[in-house]
């Protein structure tokens, strides 16, 4: 067994690491998408969390990336993986 196989069977068979689910950016729309839905609109979402709504709509739009700010709202956080 190689030690990367290894890890990989400790790592599921023990407490040790953390769960995580991984999210794609079109993955992180749809969830904005689906908590401006709960808000009832994209302006209740955008005063609720201090957002601009013109900033919104440009993300939801993929005019531009989704910020801190909106990942903080959605309870998510950035980290990058290797392969």
């Amino acid at each position: 067994m190689t030690l990367k196989a290894e890890i990989a069977a400790l790592l599921e068979s023990s407490d040790i690491g953390i769960r995580a689910l991984i999210v794609d950016d079109k993955g992180v729309i749809r969830l904005l998408q689906a908590a401006i839905k709960r808000e009832g609109s994209i302006s209740a979402f955008s005063r609720r969390h201090s957002l601009e709504l013109s900033q919104l709509n440009k993300m939801l739009n993929g005019r531009r990336s989704v910020s801190r700010t909106v990942l903080k709202a959605l309870g998510l956080r950035k980290v990058y993986v290797t392969e």
